[in-house]
C-alpha cells in the first residue's frame, strides 16, 4: 500500500473510499440536488491527500469466513489442497465467478449443511473433516523447498535472517504466481484433542498482498514462530495458516511493486457485489486510472487472488488477518466488535473499496476482517511492538472468537 515506489512518478495516491452507506455512485444531478439540500454524501476525509488522513489506508484488508469442502491429493504430499465446493453456510447462490475455474467456480452454495463449531462429533458414516482444514504437513528441517523459499525471499525481508526464515519451514502450496513463482505457506496446528473437545479456531494470516509492503511479509514470518509457542491452558487452541507472501512477483521486482506481474492490484480483484460496474468506475473516476490500483479485467482473474479465495472457501477461517503498510493504523470490517488497538496501532475504520479483500469478506461473506497497517513498508517495528501486537490479537480472539461461529449472512449497510 506504499504510496511511493510505483514506477509512475507524479501519479497521486488514490483517495479513500466512502464510508459504508456513502452514495458515491449517484447520478451527478442527484448528487447536486442532495448537496443543495445540505446532505452529506462523501466521507469528509475522502478527498484529503495522502499523508493528511487521506490515501487508501484500508487497501489492506483481512478476511475471515466459512467455506465448504476441500480435498488434498494423496500423491501431492504437503504441496496441494484443492477446494471442491463453495461456502455451505451462505443463503444466496451467486453466479459463477469470471476467471475462476474448476469445481469451486460452479458448485452450488448450500449444497451441504455446515456443522457449527460446537456441534457434537460426527457419528458413524458422517462426512470426514474437509481436507483443506487438515493441517498442512510441515517439511523437515533443511527441506529443499524451505531453503529455496528463503534464498529467494530473504534479500527483500527487513529484520529476517536466514536462521529465522528457515526455522519457519515454509512449504510450497502447489499454487503459483502469474510468473510461476511458488506461493509458500505454513500451518501451525495443535495436536488432536480429546473426543468432544472444541475444535481449534482457524486463523488465516496473509502478508504482502501488495509486493512493495516488505514489512508485511516480515511480520508474518516473525509471527510463525510465536504461533508455535505453548498456549496457557485457559486459551482455546488455534490452527494457524500463514501465507507470508501472496504477491511474490511484486515483492521480488526491482523496484518492488504494489501490483502483480500482470499489473493487477490483487486487493481490488475479489468478487464484491457489482464488481463489473463498480471496480472499473472507481478506478477510472476516483484513482484517475492509477496503474498501481488497476483491479484487473475481471474478478479473480489472477492466480494469486484465486489461491487466497480458495483458502477462504476451503479452510473456513474464523479470522483472516491481512498485513499491510505504511499507514500506521488498525482497520476492521465484520460482524464482531473490533479490536481497539494492536500494539501502537489504534483502530481507524476507513471504509471499503470495490474488489478489496475486506469488502469481499465482510459484505459478501459476513466475515470478520482485521487489517494491520504497519507504520513503514521498509522499516520493521521493534521487537517489543511485534510481540505486543501478537498478544493484543490473541486477547481479542479470546474475547470475541472463542467457541463462536461466524454469522452465515452478510452485513447490511456495507
Amino acid at each position: 500500500m506504499a504510496a511511493h515506489d510505483s514506477g509512475t512518478p507524479g501519479v497521486p495516491a488514490a483517495p479513500r473510499g466512502p464510508r459504508p452507506g456513502a452514495l458515491w455512485l449517484l447520478p451527478p444531478a442527484a448528487v447536486l440536488a442532495l448537496a443543495a439540500m445540505g446532505a452529506s454524501i462523501w466521507d469528509p476525509r475522502a478527498l484529503q491527500p495522502a499523508g493528511q488522513g487521506g490515501g487508501a489506508a484500508s487497501d489492506a484488508v483481512v478476511t475471515l469466513g466459512r467455506g465448504h469442502l476441500g480435498t488434498g491429493h494423496a500423491d501431492a504430499g504437503y504441496h496441494s489442497v484443492v477446494v471442491l465446493g463453495a461456502p455451505a453456510e451462505r443463503s444466496a447462490a451467486p453466479a459463477a465467478v469470471p476467471g475462476a475455474s474448476g469445481p469451486a467456480a460452479s458448485a452450488p452454495r448450500g449444497a451441504a449443511p455446515a456443522a457449527g463449531r460446537n456441534a457434537p462429533p460426527p457419528g458413524p458414516g458422517a462426512a470426514p473433516v474437509p481436507a483443506a482444514q487438515v493441517p498442512v504437513p510441515v517439511p523437515p528441517p533443511g527441506a529443499a523447498e524451505s531453503v529455496a523459499a528463503c534464498a529467494q525471499l530473504l534479500p527483500r525481508l527487513p529484520t529476517v535472517d536466514r536462521a529465522l526464515c528457515e526455522s519457519t519451514r515454509l512449504s510450497e502450496s502447489g499454487a503459483r504466481s502469474r510468473k510461476g513463482t511458488p506461493l509458500y505457506w505454513r500451518d501451525v496446528a495443535p495436536a488432536a484433542g480429546a473426543p468432544g473437545a472444541p475444535e481449534p479456531l482457524r486463523v488465516l494470516v496473509v502478508g504482502a498482498i501488495h509486493g512493495d509492503e516488505l514489512t508485511s511479509a516480515s511480520l508474518a514470518l516473525r509471527w510463525i514462530g510465536f504461533a508455535g509457542q505453548p498456549l496457557p491452558a485457559s486459551r482455546q487452541a488455534v490452527h494457524w495458516r500463514f501465507i507470508p507472501v501472496l504477491n511474490p512477483d511484486g515483492l521480488l521486482a526491482r523496484p518492488a511493486t504494489r501490483v502483480n506481474a500482470r499489473g493487477v492490484d490483487l486487493n481490488r480483484n475479489f468478487p464484491t457485489p457489482n464488481w463489473e460496474r463498480d471496480a472499473p468506475l472507481y478506478w477510472e473516476k476516483r484513482t484517475r486510472r492509477d496503474p498501481r490500483r488497476w483491479p484487473g479485467p475481471e474478478p479473480l482473474s489472477e492466480p494469486e487472488s484465486r489461491f487466497l479465495h480458495t483458502q477462504m472457501e476451503g479452510f473456513r477461517p474464523d479470522l483472516v488477518v491481512s498485513i499491510h503498510a505504511p499507514y500506521g493504523v488498525l482497520d476492521y470490517d465484520g460482524p464482531l466488535p473490533p479490536p481497539s488497538r494492536l500494539g501502537q496501532l489504534r483502530l481507524d475504520q476507513l471504509g471499503i473499496f470495490p474488489g478489496s479483500l475486506g469488502h469481499y469478506g465482510s459484505v459478501r461473506q459476513g466475515m470478520p476482517v482485521v487489517t494491520i497497517e504497519l507504520q513503514h513498508e521498509l522499516r520493521m517495528p521493534d521487537d517489543q511492538q511485534v510481540r505486543q501486537m501478537w498478544r493484543d490479537l490473541l486477547r481479542w480472539m479470546d474475547t470475541h472468537l472463542a467457541a463462536t461461529d461466524t454469522p452465515a449472512g452478510g452485513i447490511s449497510g456495507k
